[in-house]
């Protein structure tokens, strides 16, 4: 259904699932099968890798439109002809594949169906298609007594002619393209729910079909030139991401690392900081800077770890040692969500940085934002909200990209006078605040790491450090043998309650240092539903009785709140329980370093965000960030934007999420006087000190940690978006 309340069906479509290893269909499924309403089809699979196929032959209706048929079935090059009656002609457009139904339909040959006496949603059912012996082997055929209308085999030749009777049924048959790929690839995992993504675009509307275990739903998107935007439009892409080229072409990654060696008094050396991070990839006897740390000072039992956990040494990365200058940014960040109500700090402010030089690697600098007014509470972090609000009125991206330059590595004279210098300090990156977080692909598998800054005899360095809040996987098996089990188990079953909303802007698994894991690998280490043993999994069913949620939804929901390997791309699309779906990632990343055309009606060149962040993050983003100042925020209806989860729930402090359905975060609008009753503001309430100081790069790992989680207690329970307070993404 799409916002304006128009319902699309989609008919006689067939997806083929392939099983890769053998080559052979095991299984069909038709969008004719099943109540006429359903919003997805499901089917249960063996373990193994697929292929899924949207065969020829699909069309679909516009439903609650007595308008006569004026399009037959649509195809790229083969189908069902568009007039007629369809009896159980399937079977013919496969051959040698395995006997999958069977019924009284006979087959018929490929392309061997004509038009006939209506286009779909005639009469139902119909006799078998006179065509030639089916090619399944025997008499299989999907469906004999077929509920669509057509005397048509399933063919490979062109669609049929164009149907003249009518759509039956107050439906209409609209033209549609394909946007998808035809054949898409998905895994199947014991236990597990797959999803892949296919797109339709209905004249100016956008249809959108997902599918997991193999689910299938159904979103509009509908065409902006039929509806009347309201005013005051207030664009994501300006206020929370700006992923502009021309607005990104104001810094570089060399100027970020200089504005921490410099900022605060400082005089250390930028490209050092960068050397550090990337020789912390090879071993000390590969080393090209021989006092850093590097991977494998930290051995367990033989074996190289961070924090206790293995960790991958002599990777490909350390190649990048003199390639600083092949990094270009993708994005500015704007996550004040992160902001404890309190008003302790005012969030982070991020950028993303890759480089395509060996393969692909990313840089994302988050830091922490001090509250220049603690005394205040959160009212203390107002200008910097209203900075960013401010970029809404400024259309050209070179000018915006200028006032967040300055506002990142040198400070911005408004942002100044309110109390807000640079936002990179090297004491906004350290143990108790932000971060340095690495993604990267040249060795296979595809891990995330991070980093904090210290200092090592006064020099900045850049320190590995364990990945928050990504629990190492073994550790929800009672039988793994880490001797952090029992701890961190306990740990986990208190740390839940943080995954029981389903808001999936909300959703948070925070977990003791000792559980952190040393990376997050794409190798299913991190897939937490797959290490559960029998007893941990009867210890979180009675932790969560009566929530509707399994042992496995909570998994699921750790990884994907929790891990960041999950969040990026093995969490994709998984079912969460009790409705909730895990957004889709974009290619493993949430920002693609390839330029595209821009969105939401903004001019030039773009780098592209994910659904996940437009779908389900920034829309909820934009609301809080609405609340804290004060303007409500309203969804686009042209552009039918979406919320921030599943229902909507409200956050402490009288800063709520506002729930709905996935959608475009292309615009929003500020909403009329009336329109929308302001939140009640919470009264302002004084910050407890917060003291952060660059620590010793020679504290062990376990200290560093304790001091983090120390500061931290100083946030309060949650953000101003509902999150634990302790979450640092």
């Amino acid at each position: 259904m799409a916002p304006s309340g128009t319902v699309y069906r989609l008919r006689n479509a067939f997806f083929q699932v392939t099983d890769v290893r053998t080559g052979e269909a095991v299984e069909f499924l038709s969008s004719d099968s099943g109540p006429p309403d359903a919003r997805e089809l499901t089917t249960m699979l063996l373990t193994g890798n697929y292929t899924v196929t949207l065969l020829d032959g699909w069309f679909l209706e516009r439903i609650g439109s007595s308008t006569p048929g004026t399009a037959g079935a649509t195809s790229s090059g083969g189908g069902f002809g568009s007039g007629g009656k369809v009896g159980g002609g399937f079977a013919g457009a496969f051959d040698g594949g395995p006997a999958m139904r069977k019924g009284p339909g006979k087959g018929g040959s490929p392309g061997s169906g004509v038009g006939g006496e209506s286009s779909a949603g005639g009469e139902p059912g119909g006799e078998p298609s006179a065509g030639g012996a089916p090619s399944f082997g025997g008499t299989a055929s999907f469906g004999g007594e077929s509920g669509l209308a057509g005397d048509s085999g399933f063919g490979g030749g062109p669609s049929g002619g164009t149907g003249t009777g009518g759509t039956g049924g107050g439906s209409q048959v609209v033209e549609a393209q394909l946007l998808s790929d035809v054949i898409q690839f998905f895994s199947i995992f014991g236990g597990d729910d797959a999803f892949v993504h296919y797109q339709f675009r209905v004249g100016g509307e956008i249809v959108d079909f997902n599918r997991g275990r193999l689910h299938i739903g159904i979103g509009v998107e509908e065409d902006p030139s039929v509806c009347e935007p309201p005013k005051d439009l207030i664009k994501p892409q300006r206020v929370l991401l700006e992923t502009n080229l021309d607005a990104l072409n104001n810094v570089s990654l060399f100027g970020v690392l200089e504005a921490l060696a410099t900022n605060g008094g400082r005089n250390d050396d930028p490209q050092l900081i960068y050397q550090q991070i990337i020789d912390s990839y090879g071993s000390a006897d590969q080393a090209r800077l021989p006092g850093a740390v590097h991977c494998g000072d930290e051995q367990t039992d033989g074996v190289s770890t961070l924090n206790g956990y293995p960790i991958e040494c002599i990777r490909a990365e350390h190649g990048q040692f003199d390639n600083l200058f092949s990094f270009f940014p993708t994005a500015f960040v704007n996550r004040m969500d992160l902001a404890p109500t309190n008003g302790a700090h005012c969030g982070q402010q991020r950028m993303i940085f890759a480089s395509n030089a060996q393969n692909r690697m990313f840089f994302i600098i988050e830091a922490q934002v001090p509250n220049p007014k603690p005394e205040l509470g959160i009212e203390g972090c107002l200008p910097l909200a209203q900075f960013w609000f401010d970029q809404n009125a400024i259309d050209d991206p070179f000018v915006r990209g200028q006032r967040l330059a300055a506002a990142f590595t040198t400070g911005l004279p408004e942002l100044e006078a309110a109390g807000f210098g640079p936002f990179y300090t090297a004491t906004n990156l350290t143990v108790g605040s932000g971060q340095i977080r690495t993604n990267q692909f040249d060795s296979s598998p595809w891990t995330l790491r991070e980093f904090k800054l210290a200092l090592d005899n006064e020099v900045l360095t850049a320190l590995p450090f364990p990945v928050a809040e990504s629990p190492h996987g073994a550790l929800w098996n009672e039988n793994s043998g880490f001797p952090q089990g029992p701890a961190c188990r306990e740990n986990f079953l208190q740390a839940l309650d943080g995954l029981l909303t389903n808001d999936l802007a909300q959703m948070s698994f925070i977990v003791d240092a000792a559980c952190k894991d040393a990376e997050s690998r794409n190798d299913f280490s991190q897939d937490y539903a797959s290490h559960l043993s029998s007893g941990f999994r009867q210890q979180i069913e009675e932790r969560i009785q009566g929530t509707g949620l399994s042992a496995d939804d909570i998994a699921n929901r750790a990884q994907f709140a929790g891990s960041c390997m999950g969040c990026h791309q093995e969490a994709s699309g998984r079912f969460l329980g009790n409705g909730a779906f895990a957004p889709f990632a974009n290619d493993f990343v949430q920002v693609q370093e390839f330029l595209s055309s821009c969105s939401g009606g903004e001019s030039g060149l773009c780098f592209p965000p994910s659904q996940a962040m437009t779908g389900v993050f920034l829309p909820s983003r934009l609301q809080v960030l609405g609340n804290l100042l004060g303007v409500p925020i309203i969804p686009n209806p042209c552009e039918g934007g979406g919320g921030g989860g599943f229902g909507g729930s409200t956050g402490t402090g009288g800063f709520p999420t506002m729930g709905g359905s996935f959608g475009s975060a292309g615009s929003f609008a500020t909403a009329g006087s009336g329109s929308i009753p302001e939140e009640p503001k919470p009264e302002p309430a004084p910050a407890p000190p917060v003291d952060i100081e660059l620590p010793s790069a020679s504290e062990p790992i376990g200290s560093l940690q304790e001091e983090d989680a120390e500061i931290r207690e100083a946030y309060g329970d949650v953000t101003i978006s509902g999150r634990s307070a302790k979450s640092t993404h």
